[in-house]
């Protein structure tokens, strides 16, 4: 129970104590009141009457008398009077009486209120007398009727006025609680923000002493910790771009690229690699000095990171050369991004006349099967040579496609389309489902990865995905998987939670936020089965999209992941904003971790996103050994080889 419901209720008991008791008192004082004036009347009537009778009694006149008593005692004042008359002139002592009853019904007045409250009628007898001798003796009995129903409507005046007095008191009571305790009430809710690790606006400091001097330091308490989140965060960033990032330019550096191209190479994915290299560059660094040459290299940078993608990582690694890594793309597209980099370092270039040839010259390699990371850069040296030596500065080797026998089966981007189109019209998706796991096996959640399943032949999502971004079709392809998806979950309540990813298309289709807005408010028991899987691209070119969608998100009580958290080099500060259940870390920040600078960067990031209540997780972990070193860098969950081979182990 709240402190405040605590004292608005102990107010209102004290409250309603006061109330009752002056109303026992006045109900008191009321009843009292009618029992006295029932026995004033009955006193004065009987003295009228005594008066009146007495000239006919002394005569004899009892018509007369009973005349009297009749115009007497004619109201509801009265249930009963008895006049016995005595005759002293006879010797026998005989007497007449005079006997009236009046009705004692009570109407208007509850028989449980009569029953409850007993008011008893008063009785006064007294004798008539003339001289030294006695004409008669009077008895009169009063009524309750009139004391009751004057006391009802006592009661009823009474009960009304004193609960509407209650109710304008608790009104009133309610309202001066909550303006008093206001200040206490914003204590709490950014004490509750703060156990969140969310800092919100300095508190107003009230006027009320005792708690002046706690918002003061609370506010102090909270600007302290928020600096800390800073702080640390901050020194994340720090590391991370001495380990992995060029200074200069801001791109990554040939340590992070390498573990790109490892990574890449080690799958099956497609694609290819473009080197530039810059002569302007490079003759600045050397005629015009370092500054002028990290200027160029700025300027050149910024436009190269217009081309970023989730997949692709951009390098630098030398003064002047840089290089393009562009997984599930194909040749065409590759020449494409090629022609983008020749025109950007033309615009360096101070040529209003646009005749000087481009000092630049571009090398593409598509990926081969037999390829490894010195062959693949020997080919892309090989093509820079060659595109140097060559009216248009750009080369493509794509040894893969000549030696291909059944290049007739490359399917471009329409053809992918029309195969997603047949596969969603059809139902050919097929799911895999892969755990992601904590350090005590327990399963955090199931990775939906979906696959085209046409006859006896498989389409990998990595396949026709790219093809279908392209096509800004991600939406259509989004809104079918998560139909197929909770279709399984409301069909199988045994099923575990599900991480779907959805495509940066899709983030930026407003047709699309709603659809899933109204899915999620249609499926609110889903919200602990299903959590959204987005890529970190779109938090870092697409930020107000993406916040509306992790808005209504959180909104209906569903959460969401960041997939390749990292890969972009961008300030992990904005996790506080958005609040992700987890992130799964780029496998540049995992792989050779037993280098202790890329450990202490590891290490700085996790503890920021724990701090922050947001699992980290690990992709591609393929030992036991490599997981137990996750661990002791503050990794919190796990997904790979390593996690099925524990699957199966455990289940043998």
């Amino acid at each position: 129970m709240t402190l405040y419901r605590q004292l608005l209720i102990w107010m209102l008991v004290v409250f309603f104590t006061l109330i009752t008791s002056v109303f026992i008192i006045q109900f008191n004082t009321t009843r009292n009141f009618l029992h006295e004036q029932q026995s004033t009347e009955i006193d004065n009537a009987i003295s009228a009457v005594g008066m009146a009778l007495a000239p006919y009694l002394e005569v004899n006149d009892n018509v007369a008398a009973e005349s009297v008593i009749n115009a007497t005692f004619d109201s509801s004042f009265y249930s009963e009077v008895h006049l016995r008359i005595l005759n002293p002139s006879s010797e026998s002592n005989d007497t007449t009486e005079i006997t009236r009853s009046y009705p004692t019904t009570v109407n208007g007045v509850p028989d449980w209120f009569q029953n409850l409250i007993l008011i008893k009628p008063i009785t006064r007898t007294t004798t008539l007398t003339s001289g030294w001798m006695q004409l008669a003796e009077l008895t009169v009995t009063s009524s309750s009727i009139h004391a009751y129903k004057q006391l009802w409507q006592a009661s009823l005046q009474l009960l009304l006025g004193f609960t509407g007095t209650f109710l304008v008191g608790l009104l009133f009571l309610a309202f001066i609680l909550s303006k008093v305790l206001k200040p206490l009430k914003s204590i709490q809710l950014s004490a509750r923000q703060m156990s969140k690790n969310q800092f919100g606006e300095p508190l107003i400091v009230p006027k009320i002493r005792e708690l002046k001097d706690v918002v003061i330091a609370f506010n102090h308490m909270s600007a302290q910790l928020k600096i800390h989140f800073d702080q640390q965060a901050q020194e994340a960033d720090n590391l991370r771009i001495r380990a992995y990032q060029d200074p200069v330019s801001g791109l990554a550096n040939r340590s992070y690229l390498m573990t790109q191209l490892n990574s890449w190479l080690s799958s099956s994915s497609q694609g290819g690699i473009a080197l530039l290299k810059v002569d302007l560059i490079a003759d600045a660094y050397t005629f015009d000095g370092y500054e002028t040459g990290d200027h160029l290299v700025q300027k050149m940078s910024a436009r190269i990171k217009e081309l970023i993608n989730d997949d692709h990582t951009i390098a630098r690694i030398n003064q002047s050369e840089f290089i393009l890594l562009a997984p599930n793309i194909t040749a065409k597209e590759l020449t494409a991004i090629g022609r983008s980099l020749l025109h950007m370092a033309s615009e360096l270039q101070s040529d209003p006349l646009d005749l000087a040839p481009t000092q630049a010259s571009v090398g593409l390699v598509m990926r081969s099967n037999n390829d490894n990371i010195t062959t693949l850069l020997a080919q892309a040296d090989n093509a820079l040579m060659q595109a140097k030596q060559q009216p248009e500065p750009l080369v493509l080797f794509d040894l893969q496609e000549q030696h291909d026998i059944n290049k007739k089966t490359i399917m471009g981007k329409q053809q992918w389309k029309a195969l997603v189109d047949e596969a969603i019209a059809n139902k050919l998706f097929r799911f895999n489902f892969q755990n992601a796991i904590d350090q005590n096996h327990n399963i955090i959640h199931q990775e939906a990865f979906s696959y085209i399943q046409k006859g006896s032949q498989q389409y990998l999502a990595n396949q026709f995905l790219g093809a279908i971004e392209q096509l800004n079709l991600g939406s259509y392809l989004d809104i079918h998987i998560i139909d197929e998806l909770i279709s399984k979950l409301n069909n199988d309540v045994t099923l575990g939670k599900i991480a779907v990813n959805i495509t940066k298309s899709s983030v930026n289709d407003t047709g699309f936020i709603r659809w899933l807005t109204n899915k999620m408010q249609s499926n609110p028991q889903l919200n602990e089965r299903i959590i959204f899987e987005l890529p970190e691209i779109c938090f870092i070119k697409h930020g107000n999209n993406t916040g509306l969608l992790c808005e209504l998100i959180h909104q209906n009580n569903f959460s969401f992941g960041i997939d390749n958290f990292g890969h972009n080099f961008s300030s992990i500060g904005y996790l506080n904003k958005f609040r992700p259940a987890y992130v799964k870390l780029d496998f540049a920040y995992t792989h050779h971790i037993e280098d202790q600078i890329k450990a202490d960067v590891l290490a700085s990031i996790t503890r920021t996103a724990n701090n922050l209540l947001i699992t980290t997780i690990a992709t591609r972990v393929e030992t036991i050994s490599q997981q137990e070193k996750l661990a002791k860098l503050m990794v919190l969950g796990f997904q790979g080889y390593v996690v099925d081979k524990i699957n199966k182990e455990e289940n043998l």
